[in-house]
């Protein structure tokens, strides 16, 4: 039986980085919850690439704001390192989801939980705008 592959979603910011991924064969979104954005993190990273199957990553990339940009491409050189030889990563642009996901949440500071749901909320809208049918190709 051929083991699924999923899209992992993230969230990157200061304090917490939040996930969600989707698999191949479900297209439902679903949270992984977040990691705190400390010297664990990229052990605790590695855990997830592996034990979700990882083929593919989609992290935010603001559009506007050129000083977290540039601290995202640090975090995807860092990424690339511990995972370059069976993963992808694609920057989208994702302005305003997490102002999303806290209306959503009823919070109006950006925490773990609204960083779980932005990652979900993009995710989502990168699965239904079809993205996806590529790479399963």
């Amino acid at each position: 039986m051929k083991k699924v592959s999923n899209i992992l979603w993230i969230d990157w910011w200061h304090k917490y980085i939040g996930f969600a991924y989707v698999n191949e064969w479900w297209n439902v979104v679903l949270p992984i919850w977040y990691l705190i954005n400390d010297g664990n993190m990229f052990f605790n990273l590695w855990d997830i690439l592996q034990r979700y199957n990882v083929k593919h990553i989609v992290i935010w990339y603001p559009s506007k704001q050129e000083d977290i940009q540039q601290e995202i491409d640090k975090f995807i050189v860092q990424v690339k390192m511990i995972a370059e030889q069976w993963v992808e990563i694609e920057r989208v642009d994702e302005d305003y989801t997490s102002v999303e996901a806290g209306a959503i949440t009823w919070e109006h500071q950006k925490n773990s939980s609204t960083d779980t749901l932005a990652a979900m909320t993009i995710l989502e809208r990168w699965v239904n705008w079809g993205w996806e049918l590529e790479m399963w190709n």
